[in-house]
């Protein structure tokens, strides 16, 4: 008969019987839901940033308030609006004469409503009165202060937003919730190893017997770590590969309810092959490196100490 290529794997202790017999899972898989969690965040921050300030940096935004009606009428001043258009036209000109810059177009009123809708609302008056918004796209060596001084020439009230405050404001944020990030992931780390290490200490006491019986035989330390060893690796993969699947329905869920937020308000999160590939693989790998070690560590110091 040929022999098998993967066979069960033979205790001599009954390890995978008794109280607490799958308690390596269920605690491994919870650990590393939170662990695959955490690294998700961290690579969401990062790829959201990215994004962020893709679409931020290299450009300048020139806002222009609206003509407001004349006090006791309801109707804007047909001279006034006629400046406001032009005014807003000639800045978006700029894009094709001005040195700094490579291009620039104004937004038109649909685009900016789609902006200020996540924060007004859709219920919004028909009449509103809109700013005008200008997207300016700078050169990579552009004189921004002489920019802002031609700009502010043709439009003295014009906001004009580099979004150097927002980047640094962001960057700040980021920086500090990826630095939390990682050491709730240390935490985590080390919550994992003192629960391995309290669990294989949990079987030895509970396997004293049969230990002593194995040593009585003539095993050595090894061959009775190797069993406890295996036994842990063993449910703490089977714990990963549950802990991450649990996290990929979580981000599906996520993914699924946030749908419905409008992009404007977050920056889009993408997700490179590299990166899911980091996400998915390494928990298991680290909590297969933590069982291992640990295991064989906890095992011999108590083996040493009945020796």
């Amino acid at each position: 008969m040929a022999k098998k290529i993967f066979q069960k794997h033979h205790y001599d202790i009954a390890l995978e019987s008794g109280v607490g017999a799958n308690l390596v899972p269920w605690a491994t898989g919870l650990m590393v839901f939170f662990m695959t969690l955490a690294l998700a965040v961290n690579i969401g921050l990062v790829s959201m940033t990215d994004n962020w300030v893709a679409s931020l940096s290299g450009s300048v935004t020139v806002e222009l308030q609206p003509p407001m009606p004349a006090e006791g009428t309801e109707k804007v001043d047909a001279e006034a609006q006629k400046a406001f258009t032009e005014t807003a036209h000639k800045i978006a000109a700029l894009g094709d004469t001005h040195p700094a810059l490579t291009g620039g177009r104004a937004l038109d009123g649909q685009e900016v409503l789609k902006l200020i809708e996540p924060w007004l609302g859709s219920a919004m008056p028909a009449d509103l009165p809109l700013p005008a918004l200008i997207d300016l796209k700078l050169r990579p060596d552009a004189d921004v202060a002489q920019l802002k001084t031609d700009i502010l020439a043709l439009a003295p009230k014009a906001t004009v937003d580099t979004h150097d405050d927002t980047l640094k404001d962001v960057s700040t944020l980021v920086n500090t919730a990826r630095l939390f990030v990682l050491l709730l992931s240390g935490v985590i780390m080390l919550l994992a190893v003192f629960a391995i290490s309290g669990m294989v200490r949990a079987k030895l006491a509970i396997h004293h017997q049969e230990v002593e019986t194995l040593h009585l035989l003539g095993a050595n330390d090894e061959y009775i770590a190797r069993q406890f060893r295996h036994h842990t690796l063993k449910g703490t993969l089977k714990g990963a590969v549950i802990g991450v699947l649990a996290m990929l329905l979580t981000l599906f869920a996520i993914g699924h309810m946030t749908r419905t937020i409008d992009s404007s308000i977050l920056p889009a999160l993408d997700i490179r092959p590299v990166e899911w590939a980091v996400l998915l693989f390494s928990p298991i790998l680290a909590g297969a490196l933590i069982a291992h070690l640990t295991a064989q560590k906890t095992v011999m110091n108590a083996l040493a100490r009945l020796d």
